[in-house]
């Protein structure tokens, strides 16, 4: 990645390039019911549009998606939802699915471009009388199959709430009550993944062997944490074309059998991936692999104390910046804070090592308690919260014992 990308998604926070992202879903129905009772009058035919604006601490450009005019109502009341994919249309008659490089504009089963939502429960004629937003793209978070000046083409469709509608690189599975299309042109600099295949193939056969080196680090490959992964390489293949996505599924599928068998009989050594996968110099993968071996870590719904230990001798043997490993973990806490096996695992979990002094111990577990006090506060009634709280009583119970 370039100096650029990585400015933005590394020195700021790769949660901060996804919150920015993912903020887009949230425009739908609360932009909606803003446009339709704005003080334009436009009651036209659907018209997509993007608005350049610099993102103000990053500077980056993002192009803000907006739409206006009349919806697919035509009797009654409809619950209405919406896609926006990315195409790379510069070569006419060749449509290239856009990648983005954060994980919260992506397409549920792949890694390509994508961003949904809700508008929300729409009546008959109503139009959206100004433009509303719905999303955004930030050409520089993304990724095209080749360098230099690009053409993209930005589809949104707009379809029933409750009708199952699969979209896979950009495609859909049914027709849309409305598709609209709008144009721009971006010089990209990066290398596209059509030209970095060779070594991002690499790249993600090393997390795959880092992420089985996870899994076992208890002994056992539970059932959960090889879904795990196996889907992780589903949604990475799924890009490119069937002839090749079968290739590198089966490439892929051989590492996962032979990780297996190394890690079974002591022989995988993390030591030789890690420093394979500094010399490749490929820091967003290396980012990704840490990222699936918390995933896999979470699987089973239980934090081992080993498995968290070799996910954090991997991110400092690649050289990441640990602050924003530690924000990678707290995505997972949410989702295990309750199911704990161990106290040892709630220490790995919250980010304690065991070489600390008892002093250490304590001044970090009153930081991570005020932090979760904080974030329980934020969150509405659910799950999240009632995890959260579980967090925060797990926490005590640990300050408990270095009094």
């Amino acid at each position: 990645m370039g100096e650029l990308i990585l400015g933005f998604l590394f020195l700021m926070g790769l949660s901060y390039g996804i919150s920015l992202l993912r903020s887009a879903a949230s425009f739908g129905a609360r932009a909606v019911k803003k446009a339709v009772t704005g003080k334009e009058t436009y009651f036209g035919p659907p018209q997509l549009k993007l608005f350049d604006e610099v993102h103000e601490s990053s500077e980056l450009d993002l192009k803000l998606i907006k739409f206006r005019g009349m919806l697919p109502v035509d009797h009654g009341e409809k619950n209405l939802s919406y896609s926006i994919s990315a195409f790379d249309t510069t070569t006419e008659g060749d449509f290239r699915p856009v990648i983005s490089l954060v994980d919260g504009a992506q397409e549920e089963t792949t890694i390509c471009f994508g961003q949904r939502g809700d508008l929300g429960l729409i009546s008959e004629g109503s139009s959206l009388t100004d433009w509303a937003q719905i999303g955004v793209i930030v050409p520089e978070l993304c990724q095209t199959p080749f360098s230099g000046d690009r053409k993209i083409d930005v589809v949104l469709r707009i379809f029933e709430s409750d009708r199952e509608i699969n979209i896979v690189n950009g495609g859909a599975s049914d027709d849309a009550l409305v598709f609209e299309v709008v144009s721009f042109r971006h010089q990209f600099n990066e290398k596209g993944y059509e030209e970095e295949v060779a070594h991002r193939q690499e790249a993600q056969a090393i997390s795959v062997k880092i992420a089985m080196a996870v899994a076992m680090a208890d002994g056992t490959l539970d059932d959960a944490e090889g879904e795990t992964i196996k889907h992780w390489i589903e949604r990475q293949v799924a890009v490119f074309s069937e002839e090749k996505a079968a290739e590198m599924k089966v490439l892929f599928n051989d590492t996962l059998k032979e990780a297996y068998k190394a890690a079974s009989s002591g022989d995988l050594l993390l030591s030789d991936l890690v420093d394979r996968l500094s010399v490749l110099d490929m820091k967003k993968s290396n980012y990704d692999a840490v990222e699936l071996c918390l995933d896999v870590m979470a699987a089973d719904g239980v934090a081992e104390p080993e498995e968290m230990t070799v996910i954090r001798n991997v991110a400092r043997g690649l050289g990441l910046d640990m602050d924003e490993i530690e924000k990678m973990r707290e995505k997972v806490t949410l989702n295990l804070s309750s199911q704990l096996g161990t106290q040892e695992g709630l220490e790995a979990l919250v980010g304690i090592e065991e070489s600390w002094s008892n002093e250490d111990k304590k001044k970090h577990l009153r930081k991570e308690f005020q932090k979760w006090s904080n974030r329980l506060g934020s969150l509405a009634a659910g799950d999240e919260k009632d995890s959260a709280q579980a967090m925060l009583d797990n926490i005590a119970t640990l300050r408990k014992k270095y009094e």
